[in-house]
């Protein structure tokens, strides 16, 4: 009971802030103007939770339903979380938060169900994964012996760091994987998209990929360490972009990146410039501008500006409705309660951004 009460209210802001979209302004009537809900791999346990498929295609139903109905028109799942699959893989093990347990049988193929429910209900369905992510623990225990991840355990292929476990951007095998399993999901779903998350290098530490580093430079590589791991990640990101481009160049890629473009480059490795500019990269860029108009930090408005200023892709900006409420304790002392005073910003967010050329849609987190 507790988590539909929440859910309902939830829905209560996101339909306020997708009605408040003016009739008057000409994105509203633009078929191309993406509205699209983020549905977590948490929040997809909700609905696998103790479903048989029949279950876990009525509740799909229900919600996608109720998207399309309130004038959304796509729906990005995260169906690889952690070097697992909502699906049916050939690399990966099926996830935890599907079966139960990493690597049990698939009872039903999770992705197929909700990619012919929201065709059914007119939504776009984008696959949304992390690619080098693998676990938040450090513990090798929890992944089953056949895993591909116990593979690669113990060798350059991955990284193992404070914040958990990862494959490592500068292995080439590690890179072709991450590939592969995108090309499966183009090959074998009808999907609409692929939505890369922010999560690139984990961290600046320089032990992570010394010996890769080292045989680089013995190679003649000229790159410094940090210019070496922003082409790492760029050259990965553009291999993503020929193969889904090769299968289907009606399958769009894009990468919802952090929000502040700095860090992006400097901690995250993430040259999100080269991508944003030069054609063989991504289609568009979706910055989490999870902030306030008031934030002291990131201001929502002069955020977004920023990436209009940069970016020549098309660009959507993800909002932050999982604020609603909430104090938000990074925003400095004037935007620390701005959620809390005002039950109204993210609507008023999808008003500014539906008034900007620019722009070309949003995206809510999360369901």
């Amino acid at each position: 009971m507790y988590k539909k009460i929440i859910f309902s209210l939830f829905l209560i802001f996101l339909l306020t802030a997708c009605s408040t979209l003016p009739n008057s302004n000409k994105n509203n009537n633009d078929n191309d103007y993406v509205k699209s809900v983020w549905i977590t791999y948490y929040e997809l346990s909700e609905f696998t939770d103790n479903a048989s498929e029949n279950e876990f295609k009525k509740r799909v139903g229900q919600a996608f339903k109720i998207l399309s109905k309130n004038g959304f028109n796509r729906v990005t799942v995260q169906v690889r979380p952690f070097a697992d699959a909502f699906y049916k893989s050939s690399y990966f093990q099926t996830s935890s938060y599907l079966v139960g347990n990493r690597g049990d049988e698939l009872k039903y193929d999770a992705l197929k169900i909700m990619t012919e429910l929201a065709h059914k209900y007119h939504l776009e369905i984008e696959a949304w994964i992390n690619p080098y992510r693998i676990s938040n623990s450090t513990d090798f225990s929890e992944i089953p012996s056949d895993d591909i991840v116990m593979k690669y355990k113990d060798t350059e292929n991955i990284i193992v760091c404070d914040t958990g476990i990862y494959f490592n951007p500068a292995s080439p095998d590690a890179n072709s994987l991450i590939v592969n399993g995108v090309k499966e999901i183009v090959l074998n779903y009808d999907v609409n998209s692929i939505c890369f998350d922010d999560y690139f290098y984990p961290t600046k530490n320089k032990s992570i990929d010394k010996d890769l580093y080292k045989k680089y430079k013995d190679d003649g590589g000229k790159l410094s360490l940090d210019d070496w791991r922003r082409e790492n990640v760029s050259n990965m990101i553009s291999s993503v972009y020929r193969s889904i481009k090769g299968i289907n160049e009606n399958v769009t890629f894009g990468i919802s990146t952090a929000s502040n473009i700095e860090n992006n480059y400097n901690s995250l490795y993430a040259d999100v410039e080269i991508w944003a500019t030069n054609d063989g990269y991504v289609d568009y860029l979706c910055p989490q501008i999870y902030f306030g108009f008031q934030n002291e930090n990131q201001p929502f408005m002069s955020t977004t500006k920023k990436w209009i200023q940069m970016a020549e892709c098309d660009l959507y900006v993800a909002l932050p409705l999982y604020k609603s409420s909430l104090e938000d304790e990074f925003a400095g002392e004037s935007g620390r309660q701005e959620f809390v005073k005002n039950n109204n910003i993210v609507a008023r967010q999808v008003t500014y951004l539906s008034k900007l050329d620019e722009v070309k849609g949003f995206y809510v987190f999360s369901y």
